[in-house]
């Protein structure tokens, strides 16, 4: 299911299937990323030998916190947004991005993320913006400020 979710923009409609490929393409063209692993479902990537990092589709989060920074493609579904702001280890190693509704879910440090977000505005001009209930539940808990008070 995770390859065949569909994503429909104004202008396009892909698969994430489709969306993962696009951007293992697009970083066989960059420098600084180099895809070391690729799977139907996922990209191991490193960054300048420095950092490395995984792109996946999934139906849900990992169990287990990973051992280097994971961004999913998935759905951000009843329950993430929670699991999320509830584990900070989590929070530090995995992002959820959710391409059909161009929102995320993502406190992560990671060079190949911000790679991926280029590669949806340069090839598909579009911009993926922050979940409010992750950002709202983010100032609740007193983890980041807006600083408006």
């Amino acid at each position: 299911m995770t390859r065949e979710r569909v994503i429909e923009w104004a202008t396009r409609t892909l698969t994430q299937g489709e969306l993962l490929d696009a951007f293992a393409g697009y970083c066989d063209e960059l420098g600084d990323v180099t895809v070391v692993e690729r799977t139907p479902t996922s990209l191991r990537l490193d960054w300048r030998g420095r950092e490395t990092s995984r792109v996946e589709l999934a139906d849900a989060l990992p169990a287990a916190i990973p051992d280097e920074p994971l961004l999913l493609l998935a759905e951000i579904a009843e329950g993430v947004v929670t699991r999320l702001l509830d584990d900070a280890a989590l929070r530090s190693r995995v992002a959820v991005y959710d391409p059909a509704r161009l929102q995320k879910i993502n406190a992560v440090r990671s060079s190949t993320f911000v790679y991926f977000e280029w590669f949806l505005r340069d090839v598909y001009g579009v911009k993926v913006l922050s979940a409010d209930a992750f950002t709202q539940g983010l100032v609740e808990r007193g983890i980041i400020s807006l600083g408006m008070g």
